[in-house]
């Protein structure tokens, strides 16, 4: 017959452990194996101890007394390790947990269907009444935290059964108090799990013995321990007390050079080198020394600079969001940043230049995956609300500000996201730039349940990691564009044809046309995944049935349905927006364009990437998963490669294409078995390429924002100074409406880069003063000389005339000859024009462009006097 023991670590629960142990034997009635109990006891003083001897005089019951080396995790192991059973039931001893659950948890391990079940408070049938909302969110937080690591709802239960070998395996003087996480850790992957509901009750009387801040910390250590991190007590005490030193120093050295007029971006990175080389030293030397067996090698430096140099751009984040944004002093600011980048200096330090050996691969690239991506959300926050806007998206908020059901250029997603975040958040960057984030969190979200319903959970969160870290991926999670939207539907669109294709599900189709419909009013490239659905299911034979089902023709139904505003649209404007993005892009000269076409692939998903692409046709084995990804990602690009052999192609066209493949890339990193030496390589360069990654772009966001130290800028760089050229042009602008009496028109000359940027920056600076619709009624472009103008020439009719908008006009351009061309068409049309005039345009005290603007008036117009 089977034995069953029961281990019961106590500590002072005398009100508790006598019904507790009455309830377990009251189960003898209803089961069929034999029963003992195992009271572990760290030093109770309440009288538990005797109790507990009572029953061991007529009852199966034995006590374990420990009055040294105590802890939950050490007396549960000391159990496992004195008990007789060919299975072990782990509870609590405070009547938290049902008795009654123990058959339900021994049954399947019984029956040999799992290697471990757990008592589960979060899966349908649990619950915790009567908990209060701290006490929820506390164990919300540590269950979500625990689920990195495990893929069970409740890793935290202190409720379990499973077989001795494992408990006894545990190392008690490293194991946490959480016992049930560390031995599904030692399982690993292979172990097989189910969870058994509950319902979790309160204490019956005494009191917790729990520590919330201690067992928190040494919570967090375990699980980065377990992962490779090399997070300690004493590690954390020690860095900051070098910390601290190193602040001193960093402070010092940022305020002598900001009293010495450095401008504070420069004044942040001299000060920030200055107390790293202080920083390696001591926590090589001291912090880290104890814990990390491995001596310090060229390699450890190499990893420190990589790694102080994206904690110092993190910090310029902070710096300029504090400084520029919320208007703190200098000083005040660079202590924030100085936080911040400790905070990743810590976690980089403990995980990537001192780090432990991992319990196995997968919780190493699990919580590599997690770090990489909470640093890409955080530094794109920091610093989305301080760059200024490339001209892309000052173009799309000026969509935001003509709202309508659909555009020349794109359909109008991007226009309505926008103009609902700075209903928000006002008139910023930070209101233009926040939905694109979003955005790239749905789509996120959708890649992970993607690749988990592929592949599952390990595989998932490493697919997180690409979507972090890709340079696609990071542009539209930063900037607003309908690349942003049109990827979280894309990959909606594919979890749900996953869905069908694999678990069968026929209302899933409407997901599919949903994503899809709602893809199309982001960008029509969506389009490409019906027929490479339809590819698939011809393909595929058990997804062929498909073909002769209604549900995918009323999901299409579905999607033109969400998507007719625009065709409503295009039906009043001749079909323009169909024409410019469908017969107008074959028009026009031949263009062998596909070396640009494979370099902006490389671009896109980096070298490294490309190289993985290509991988996917050797790293696979060919079954419906992988045939799944290749065919819906490949035909989307394929179309594109096809139109590069006679068209020019542009950056980003092929960006969402390679969503699909995310999922196969990363069970490559980690799963599948190959003997191809490229596979093997592109394993261990992904993490290298990533970070190399966020370096460029940490360094460009710093560059933009607070420059780097010694480097100017050069001539005219699209994606800086227009706040400065439009402080300047407003400036031009009220003296003209001062001295003759009219609202000039502001005109920019080139396609739609000045008049977006000057549209937006002036309606930005005229909400802290005055009318800030006047940027929007009066910036224009140069559609009034028949010049190409996009949107601009359906927001100012040339038919109307320049004279229904002002008698006097503003013109704006990036060099003499564009402006010339349009002063004498407006000298033929007896406009009195002046010379043209120069503009510096400045970003940090440093110039960084050089603009050109001349004023025109008509004759009926006061005289223009004083201006300079």
């Amino acid at each position: 017959m089977s034995k069953v023991s029961v281990i019961i670590p106590t500590i002072n629960e005398v009100g508790n452990i006598d019904d507790l142990i009455s309830r377990i034997f009251a189960l003898k009635d209803k089961i069929s194996y034999d029963l003992e109990v195992l009271v572990v006891d760290d030093g109770s003083t309440d009288g538990t101890r005797e109790h507990v001897l009572k029953w061991q005089e007529h009852h199966p019951v034995r006590l374990i007394a420990r009055d040294n080396d105590k802890g939950v995790a050490k007396s549960v192991i000391a159990g496992a390790r004195a008990a007789t059973g060919d299975i072990l039931v782990v509870m609590d001893a405070d009547l938290s947990h049902p008795p009654g659950a123990i058959p339900d948890l021994v049954k399947p391990l019984l029956e040999g269907t799992c290697d471990m079940t757990i008592a589960s408070r979060y899966i349908k049938g649990g619950s915790t009444p009567g908990w209060p909302f701290y006490r929820r969110l506390a164990s919300f937080i540590a269950t979500a935290i625990a689920r990195i690591f495990v893929d069970v709802c409740d890793p935290m239960s202190g409720f379990f059964a499973v077989r001795p070998q494992l408990l006894r395996s545990l190392d008690p003087e490293k194991a946490c108090f959480k016992v049930c996480m560390e031995a599904l850790i030692a399982g690993g992957p292979s172990l097989r799990v189910i969870e058994v509901p509950i319902t979790f009750k309160d204490r019956a009387s005494g009191h917790s013995k729990i520590n919330l801040i201690k067992m928190g910390w040494s919570y967090l250590c375990r699980l980065a321990a377990l992962a490779g991190g090399n997070m300690s007590a004493k590690s954390g005490i020690r860095f900051g007390i070098v910390g601290l030193l190193a602040m001193v120093l960093d402070l010092f050295v940022f305020s002598v050079l900001i009293a010495l007029k450095f401008p504070i971006g420069q004044s942040h990175v001299i000060s920030f080198f200055a107390s790293t080389v202080f920083n390696f030293t001591c926590n090589a030397r001291w912090s880290f020394a104890q814990d990390n067996t491995q001596r310090l090698s060229f390699a450890g430096f190499g990893r420190f600079l990589l790694l102080a140099l994206a904690s110092l751009f993190l910090r310029g984040g902070v710096l300029a969001t504090l400084n520029q944004l919320l208007g703190w002093p200098p000083l005040l600011a660079v202590i924030g940043g100085i936080f911040a980048a400790a905070v990743s200096n810590y976690v980089g330090n403990a995980f990537f230049v001192f780090p432990l050996k991992p319990k196995h691969k997968g919780l190493r690239w699990r919580a590599v995956s997690v770090i990489f991506l909470i640093y890409a959300i955080v530094l794109r926050l920091f610093y989305m609300g301080v760059m200024e806007l490339i001209y892309e998206e000052a173009y799309y908020w000026n969509y935001a500000q003509h709202l309508d059901i659909g555009y020349l250029d794109h359909p109008p997603m991007v226009a309505w996201i926008i103009a609902f975040f700075t209903s928000v958040f006002g008139n910023a960057e930070f209101g233009v730039r926040i939905g694109a984030l979003v955005s790239w969190a749905v789509m996120g979200a959708f890649v992970f349940a993607l690749a988990r319903k592929l592949y599952g959970r390990e595989i998932a969160f490493v697919s997180l990691f690409l979507v972090a870290g890709l340079p696609f991926f990071f542009g539209i999670g930063m900037l607003m564009t309908p690349d942003a939207p049109l990827a979280a539907c894309w990959a909606g669109t594919l979890y749900f044809l996953a869905k069908v294709f694999f678990d069968k599900r026929r209302s899933s189709w409407w997901g599919v046309g949903i994503c899809g419909g709602l893809g199309l009013l982001s960008k029509y490239t969506i389009v490409l995944l019906a027929p490479a659905s339809l590819l698939f299911m011809a393909i595929d034979p058990m997804s062929r049935q498909w073909l002769k089902k209604k549900e995918p023709y009323l999901a299409a139904i579905l999607a033109l349905l969400i998507f007719s505003p625009v065709i409503v649209w295009n039906a009043k404007h001749e079909w323009t927006s169909f024409v410019y993005q469908g017969p107008d892009r074959l028009t026009g000269s031949f263009k062998f364009y596909l070396p640009q076409f494979l370099g902006y692939v490389a671009a896109l998903l980096t070298p490294v990437g490309l190289a993985a692409v290509f991988g996917t046709f050797l790293g696979t084995k060919g079954d419906r998963r992988s045939r799944f990804c290749m065919i819906m990602a490949l035909f989307p690009a394929c179309v594109f490669l096809a139109f590069s052999l006679f068209r020019e192609v542009e950056l980003n066209w092929t960006g969402p294409a390679w969503i699909c493949l995310i999922p196969l890339i990363a069970y490559q990193i980690m799963e599948s078995d190959t003997t191809f030496r490229i596979v093997n390589f592109l394993r261990k360069a992904w993490i290298p390429t990533i970070v190399v990654v966020y370096l460029i772009f940490g360094a460009a966001l710093h560059y933009f924002v607070l420059g780097l130290p010694f480097v100017g800028y050069p001539r005219n760089l699209p994606l800086i100074g227009w706040s400065d050229l439009a402080r300047q042009v407003e400036a031009i602008e009220d003296e003209l409406e001062l001295s003759t009496g009219h609202e000039p028109l502001v005109l920019g000359v080139d396609k739609h880069r000045i008049a977006s940027e000057l549209s937006f920056y002036r309606t930005k600076q005229a909400s802290k003063d005055h009318d800030c619709g006047e940027g929007i009624r009066y910036t224009a472009g140069p559609s009034f000389f028949g010049h190409e103008s996009l949107m601009f020439k359906y927001w100012f009719p040339k038919d109307k005339g320049l004279r229904t908008y002002s008698d006097v006009i503003v013109l704006v351009g990036p060099d003499p000859k564009s402006l010339s061309l349009c002063l004498d068409e407006l000298v033929k049309d007896g406009w009195n024009v002046e010379s043209v005039k120069e503009l510096i345009v400045r970003k940090n005290g440093i110039p960084a462009g050089w603009y050109y603007y001349a004023i025109a008036r008509t004759a009926g117009a006061n005289c223009i006097s004083a201006l300079k």
